[in-house]
């Protein structure tokens, strides 16, 4: 909470910069830049609720708890990515042409830095955590660092080429080209969590192999590991052949063993169901 927390601070401060930045310097490239910074402390604000609600303890009714909420968030989170950068691309084509000033070229740079130093703390913070809002909230926002590189050369070139009858509207092309980008993220990120939501297994073969290494015994052998997404956390899947005749006490002992190896580990698994299969059957 509190990562999702510093990012919202993050991003009011770069709104209110890029937004009085845009009035300052008369630069529409800068103001779409805004609006799409806006959408960033939006989502946060979406994250935030989301992370919260996830956290919740397990009920009758959701015996898995509530991690699939962060897909649900995520979703939104596109919704609001999307219809941002439409309203970008409309307004890229409203008002008069006029050349910015070099303030937008300073609030850029700072954005830069600012948004890029953010977006590297939010993908350690999401990788560390396991936490897929986290996660898009980095993509999202190392995406704005991009888009704020392209508003600056646009910038440099609508100011170097002012005198210019075509190089004077690079300023709106900007403004353009930025719009759709920030579409394309929304559109990426709604597929993906929409696949989420659905009913997604783990597939990095690290992360199963690393759960096998946990659990490898002389007792058995691994038939199969299926780590089913629920969020930040997994519920693991694991099938088992016994390698020799055991009595059910001695099957039952086994199976808490590999339930609390597994839940005390750093994978985030926080159910786990054995699976056991008689050798030769």
């Amino acid at each position: 909470m509190n990562v999702l927390i510093k990012s919202f601070l993050v991003n009011l401060f770069l709104t209110i910069l890029k937004l009085l930045g845009s009035v300052v310097s008369n630069s529409k490239t800068l103001l779409a830049d805004s609006i799409h910074c806006m959408s960033d402390m939006s989502t946060d604000l979406i994250s935030i609720i989301g992370t919260k609600i996830s956290s919740k303890k397990p009920d009758l009714n959701h015996p898995y708890g509530h991690g699939k909420i962060e897909y649900l968030t995520s979703i939104i989170m596109s919704f609001f990515i999307i219809s941002l950068g439409i309203s970008i691309l409309f307004n890229s084509f409203n008002g008069k042409t006029v050349v910015p000033n070099m303030y937008a070229i300073i609030v850029l740079l700072i954005t830069i830095v600012v948004k890029y130093i953010l977006s590297s703390y939010l993908f350690k913070k999401g990788k560390l955590l396991n936490s897929n809002i986290i996660k898009t909230n980095a993509i999202e926002s190392r995406y704005d660092t991009y888009n704020s590189i392209l508003a600056l050369i646009f910038i440099i070139i609508t100011i170097i080429g002012s005198d210019n009858d075509i190089l004077k509207y690079f300023d709106k092309v900007g403004s353009v080209v930025m719009s759709l980008l920030t579409i394309k993220v929304g559109i990426e990120i709604l597929l993906k969590n929409v696949s989420s939501i659905l009913g997604e297994v783990e597939t990095d073969n690290n992360k199963i192999n690393s759960v096998k290494e946990i659990i490898k015994s002389n007792l058995y052998k691994i038939r199969r590991v299926t780590l089913i997404k629920y969020g930040h956390y997994y519920d693991a899947i694991i099938d088992l052949i016994l390698k020799n005749n055991i009595n059910i006490n001695e099957v039952y002992k086994l199976e808490q063993s590999i339930k609390k190896e597994l839940k005390r580990s750093d994978m985030s698994i926080r159910y786990v169901t054995v699976n056991f299969k008689p050798k030769n059957k």
